[in-house]
C-alpha cells in the first residue's frame, strides 16, 4: 500500500474570444479496491458552475459550461489517493472483448499477429501480456509528434512509432485478437511529467496492469485517472466552443509524488 499526492494541471488558451464552451473533464481519480482517493480540490477557471457524473466504464465526469467570451480554460486538481495492488478490480464489461475504434486490427495487424502468435501462450494472460509488450517495445519507436489522439491502432503499425497511448492500442489489439479481454487506462505515473496511458487485461477473474511502452508491471506508482475501451472514451478534456479562433495551445503539467 502507497499514500501518494498528486496535481494536474491543463492550461487551454485560444488566439480569439470563444463562447458557448461546453466542456467535460475526466480528472477526478475514480475509487476501485486498488484505489481510494482521500482528499482533492479542484479549480476551473473561468469560475463557472458544473455538475459530476459517473459514466458508464466508472469514470468522474466533471461538466460545465461558459457562456461568455472568454480565451483560456485552466483546470488543476491536487489530492491525496492511496494505491493498494494486494487487492484486486473485479469490475468488467463485455465491451472490453471486442475491437473498438482506434483498436481494430487492419491486415497488417492481422499479418504480424500471425506471424508471433505461435511464440504466446494465449492460456496465460499474463504471460501473453508480458510477450506482446516486449514484442512492442523491440518493435516500435517511442517518438512524439508522430501520431495524435485520433490515431488508430493501424495506423501506428504502419507508422512504427508512437507515443503510450499508440503503444497501449496496440497491445489492446493483439490481447482481444487471443481473445484476451483489456482496457485502456489513463492516468499518472511517475515515469511522465504529463498524462500516462497503460493497458489492463483480464486475468481469469481480476485486472491486471501492464504499461507496454515502459514494457513494464503497473506499479503503486501508478493513479488511475479514467479507463475505457481505447482512449476516446478516456480523454481528460473534451469541449465544444463558438468562436472565430484558429488556433489553440495547451500546456499540460502533472505531479505524482
Amino acid at each position: 500500500m502507497k499514500q501518494i499526492t498528486f496535481s494536474y494541471t491543463t492550461k487551454l488558451t485560444f488566439d480569439d474570444d470563444v463562447h458557448d464552451h461546453s466542456f467535460a473533464l475526466r480528472i477526478i481519480p475514480p475509487d476501485s479496491p486498488v484505489q481510494k482517493l482521500l482528499q482533492y480540490d479542484l479549480h476551473i477557471t473561468p469560475l463557472t458552475q458544473y455538475c459530476q457524473t459517473v459514466d458508464a466504464f466508472g469514470n468522474h465526469v466533471i461538466s460545465g459550461y461558459i457562456n461568455e467570451p472568454h480565451r483560456f480554460l485552466d483546470f488543476t486538481i491536487k489530492g491525496r489517493a492511496e494505491v493498494d495492488l494486494s487487492q484486486s478490480r473485479t469490475d468488467f464489461l463485455p465491451c472490453y472483448r471486442y475491437p473498438s475504434e482506434l483498436t481494430k486490427p487492419d491486415a497488417s495487424i492481422q499479418a504480424f499477429f500471425a506471424d508471433h502468435r505461435t511464440a504466446c501462450d494465449s492460456s496465460d494472460p499474463a504471460a501473453c501480456a508480458a510477450f506482446w509488450s516486449e514484442l512492442l517495445s523491440d518493435t516500435l519507436r517511442y517518438e512524439k509528434g508522430v501520431t495524435c489522439s485520433g490515431t488508430t491502432a493501424a495506423e501506428v503499425m504502419a507508422a512504427g512509432a508512437g507515443v503510450c497511448q499508440d503503444f497501449s492500442h496496440l497491445l489492446i489489439s493483439f490481447l482481444r485478437l487471443h481473445g484476451i479481454p483489456a482496457r485502456y487506462m489513463a492516468g499518472l505515473a511517475y515515469c511522465n511529467g504529463e498524462t500516462h496511458a497503460w493497458v489492463e487485461y483480464w486475468n481469469a477473474d481480476h485486472w491486471e496492469g501492464i504499461d507496454p511502452s515502459n514494457n513494464c508491471p503497473v506499479s503503486e506508482n501508478y493513479l488511475v485517472l479514467s479507463q475505457g475501451r481505447d482512449f476516446a472514451d478516456c480523454s481528460i478534456n473534451r469541449g465544444v466552443m463558438l468562436g472565430n479562433y484558429t488556433q489553440q495551445m495547451q500546456l499540460v503539467r502533472s505531479v505524482l509524488s
